[in-house]
């Protein structure tokens, strides 16, 4: 087989992030079948299984997953370490190496598999999973964050594993997917896991992985994973159009990557990018006219135009694939009429010669701040401010950079501003909330509180909540972003990916 490297690439969103134009000439589309004479149809052609294929990692850095610090490296974690649950593509948690998960209260119970090995042929325990949470919540790592829940965990008479947490948190199986190791091996330069693959030997710079007869599950047709050494993204961009690379990953944040001319899949990402709102200035203070600024929004054009059908449109903060939205009838996209009626109702009927509604005899007018360092966001902020112009209210776009973009924030120097942050696993935004760490001048809602609350303990009820939460609008969403999997066009594989775990079924290449 042609020698390629799969590499994967990930950048998580902040502020400092750019994003620039990008191919989208691959996209797929549903396309109705259409009549054909049954005997011009040809068999269609048989995809060879993939045997073996690179993969790029950083030969720089440890395939430690809980020391390692370069992106590249992260991404080959779950070929090396299976998680007790992974998330699906609705971010639904499916148990791995657990069994049950069971969430009652503030105590979660984790049934897993005896029979599970790890790589040297030594059995999973309650032991290693008590040893593995500990570890992680000690990592420098996000799993730091996403077990910051935990108050403590130990193993039942039964032989299972209790976590106890500080809150009540019906979606905290989402949270359980950092890398189970062996116990006492955390400080290894390779901690033993229970894996798919395993490091079998070294060539060179390069590293072998091979299939582990030993893993409890299905290892597909993947026999070995060489782990070529690269240095940077700029390797992997030449690699990939020389065709040495088959497949390589990014969240749409470097230039490059962005700008390949092959093949490609998007890969839904939990980033939400939302306009802040300064409820402490004027209009912004009152609920209605909060509600009629997202009711006018155009966020399918933010997705078309300013990130190039490279997101989802969203008016509520949790992803739109999210499983616990599935029974619910999402809201129409946008209703001019609807935001004119809220402004109407609120006695700002007048308007000046340019069609700004006026307040005391003044334009309304909103400052929208930016930070000037990312593409797409200031190109989604032009075209809120035409947006809004249609319902009579002015936007002075304000972009700075990210440090005065920042020392703003921290001022409460603004009335809307466009941020962005990278969801927990459990569709967590407790932090975009009132009191929260990127709350700023979020209005503070006691009704909406309370629903959040109640909805975080049971998973029950989301319509209400999202249904207060369109009311009040204390932060609006705007989209989530995608990244993207560009590949080699010679690579045959189906392949599908989630933001956790971008080879989800490499067992099926």
């Amino acid at each position: 087989m042609k020698r390629s490297i799969f590499a994967g690439l990930l950048v998580l969103a902040i502020s400092l992030s750019g994003c620039k134009a990008i191919d989208i000439s691959d996209q797929q589309f549903d396309i109705l079948p259409q009549q054909q004479d049954v005997s011009s149809v040809s068999e269609p052609e048989q995809t060879a299984p993939v045997s073996e294929v690179c993969l790029a990692y950083n030969m720089n850095d440890s395939l430690n997953p809980y020391t390692m610090t370069s992106q590249l490296n992260h991404e080959l974690i779950p070929l090396l370490y299976d998680s007790l649950t992974r998330l699906d593509k609705t971010f639904k948690p499916q148990n791995q190496l657990a069994t049950e998960v069971i969430v009652e209260g503030k105590l979660c119970t984790v049934k897993y598999n005896r029979s599970a090995q790890f790589s040297d042929g030594t059995l999973l325990t309650g032991k290693d999973i008590v040893y593995s949470i500990a570890t992680a919540s000690a990592s420098d790592d996000n799993w730091k964050a996403m077990l910051q829940n935990v108050a403590g965990c130990s193993i039942n008479d039964d032989g299972d594993v209790e976590i106890k947490l500080h809150q009540e948190d019906a979606d905290f199986a989402c949270l359980l997917s950092f890398p189970i190791i062996k116990e006492n091996t955390a400080t290894a330069d390779h901690p033993t896991g229970v894996s798919k693959f395993y490091l079998s030997g070294m060539q060179g710079n390069d590293a072998v992985l091979t299939a582990n007869q030993l893993y409890y599950g299905n290892t597909g047709n993947l026999k070995t994973i060489r782990l070529v050494g690269v240095s940077d993204a700029d390797a992997l961009t030449f690699s990939l159009k020389t065709g040495d690379i088959d497949v390589v990953y990014s969240d749409l944040n470097d230039t490059e990557l962005s700008n390949m001319s092959t093949s490609s899949v998007p890969v839904s990402l939990n980033h939400l990018v939302y306009l802040g709102v300064n409820s402490g200035r004027g209009l912004l203070s009152k609920a209605e006219f909060r509600k009629a600024v997202s009711t006018a929004l155009n966020r399918d054009e933010l997705v078309s135009t300013a990130y190039l059908t490279r997101a989802n449109a969203a008016r509520y903060p949790f992803h739109p694939d999210f499983y616990r939205l599935q029974k619910m009838e999402l809201p129409a996209p946008r209703n001019l009429t609807a935001a004119d009626a809220l402004l109407d109702g609120m006695g700002l009927t007048q308007k000046d010669a340019d069609g700004y509604r006026l307040q005391n005899g003044t334009p309304i007018t909103l400052s929208l701040l930016v930070n000037s360092e990312n593409a797409c966001r200031n190109a989604a902020a032009t075209l809120i401010a035409g947006q809004l112009k249609q319902i009579g209210v002015k936007v002075d776009v304000v972009s700075k950079s990210f440090s005065q973009y920042q020392a703003s924030l921290s001022r409460h120097d603004y009335d809307l501003y466009i941020g962005e942050t990278r969801m927990m696993d459990n569709m967590d935004f407790s932090m975009l909330m009132s009191g929260g760490s990127l709350g700023f001048a979020t209005a503070y809602s006691e009704e909406l509180v309370n629903l959040y609350r109640a909805y975080k303990s049971t998973g029950t009820n989301i319509e209400a909540f999202c249904e207060a939460f369109n009311e009040q609008s204390p932060f609006i969403p705007l989209v989530f972003r995608q990244g993207l999997i560009s590949f080699n066009r010679e690579f045959r594989a189906e392949i599908v990916a989630t933001e956790q775990d971008i080879f989800y079924n490499i067992v099926e290449w």
